[in-house]
């Protein structure tokens, strides 16, 4: 496995826009939906999402907070599985810091969008196949 560090994976991580994000359902099982994790933000540990309180995503978090994100380079041979945890909070100032206006084209009232949530996501490891395959302990 190649010894990389948090900061350089992020640069090949730079631009990689949709993942799938995977909780635990109150059944156990897995569910995913695939979320947007604007790929201009430069990857530190922690991605943030936005949903609707009362989703399936929301909802399973809310009983489990174990998630995955899984990412795929569409120019490149990248993969990526972040394992993390995950909590929810409609805090409107710690929103605003992480909102972009592309995120209207979901919620039309931004961050006045009645229901909206949003997730963050706190890496504990992460995994990447590519050039060089890969593990970080957070």
């Amino acid at each position: 496995m190649a010894d990389k560090t948090l900061a350089q994976l992020a640069k090949k991580m730079r631009g990689l826009d949709l993942c799938m994000l995977t909780t635990v359902t109150s059944y156990g099982r897995l569910a995913s939906r695939p979320m947007s994790n604007n790929g201009e933000v430069e990857y530190d540990g922690t991605s943030y999402f936005y949903t609707w309180a009362d989703s399936r995503a929301a909802r399973d978090i809310e009983k489990n907070k174990h998630v995955q994100l899984n990412f795929r380079a569409e120019k490149s041979f990248l993969f990526v599985a972040v394992q993390g945890e995950a909590t929810l909070t409609d805090d409107r100032s710690a929103m605003q810091e992480h909102w972009h206006k592309e995120l209207e084209q979901w919620f039309k009232d931004g961050l006045d969008t009645p229901g909206l949530t949003m997730i963050e996501v706190k890496a504990k490891r992460v995994n990447w196949w590519g050039e060089d395959d890969g593990e970080i302990e957070l």
